[in-house]
């Protein structure tokens, strides 16, 4: 496939949009409940949280079925929720399919696990809006664009080797960061059991010291997490440099 794919538009399909704005309706409405049957607050308090509450909420369901992403002969265009960034292909450095570090707090067929980005001239990236694949054939429809990106970004395009390891860098970070998370998560559990070990047995001074909760927990948890980013960003840093 080449630049005659184009022009292709990815946003958000009917059954997604409609489990969206059902979603956060049920949602705002029982949150809403509690407040509006307080007895004890007057009329003018429970308005002056729920209308802004119901702008933001309305912005956001209106910013999601607008978001979308658009590849024509001059480039990508996204509209996201805060504005509309257009790319050149030419400064397209790279198109990438990255995990989704939010699929975790996503349930239903609307979880995405994989997204994709256009990563820029300066090694930025913009994620690319409904390119993932809860709404697409992801690997189909990245294909498609990496194939005509090669086109229209002209004869003399070069990647640029700076901006690559940039590129690698940053994924490496951010692999680390979530390697972090899943370590404290798995060591969570340990670690509290660990600290109820002096309620069901003598332990010297200093040792039930160092297994109070506000150690084992304020401590022993951010540590896990920090080494296991640490050794993880190394890891993947000695790969990139060609280590072992």
């Amino acid at each position: 496939m080449s630049a005659r794919s184009l022009p292709r538009e990815y946003r958000i399909s009917q059954g997604r949009a409609t489990g969206v704005v059902a979603a956060v309706g049920v949602t705002s409405v029982l949150g809403m409940l509690p407040l509006w049957t307080a007895e004890d607050l007057s009329a003018p308090v429970k308005w002056s949280v729920t209308l802004p509450l119901f702008v933001l909420v309305a912005w956001l369901v209106t910013a999601s079925l607008r978001a979308s992403t658009t590849a024509d002969l001059k480039g990508i265009r996204v509209r996201g929720f805060t504005g509309t960034r257009r790319l050149a292909w030419e400064e397209i450095q790279d198109i990438r399919v990255e995990i989704n570090p939010g699929a975790g707090a996503q349930q239903g067929p609307a979880r995405t696990d994989f997204v994709s980005y256009a990563y820029r001239a300066d090694g930025r990236r913009v994620q690319l809006m409904y390119l993932d694949d809860a709404t697409v054939d992801l690997e189909r429809e990245v294909g498609v664009l990496r194939a005509a990106w090669e086109e229209p970004r002209g004869a003399d395009w070069t990647r640029s080797p700076d901006v690559a390891r940039r590129i690698e860098r940053g994924e490496a970070r951010r692999l680390a960061l979530m390697s972090g998370f899943a370590w404290a998560m798995l060591a969570f559990v340990p670690l509290v059991v660990l600290m109820f070990v002096p309620l069901f047995a003598d332990v010297p001074g200093p040792l039930e010291t160092g297994l109070s909760p506000f150690v084992v927990l304020g401590v022993g948890l951010p540590a896990v997490f920090v080494t296991a980013a640490v050794l993880s960003y190394r890891k993947r840093v000695r790969l990139l440099s060609g280590g072992e």
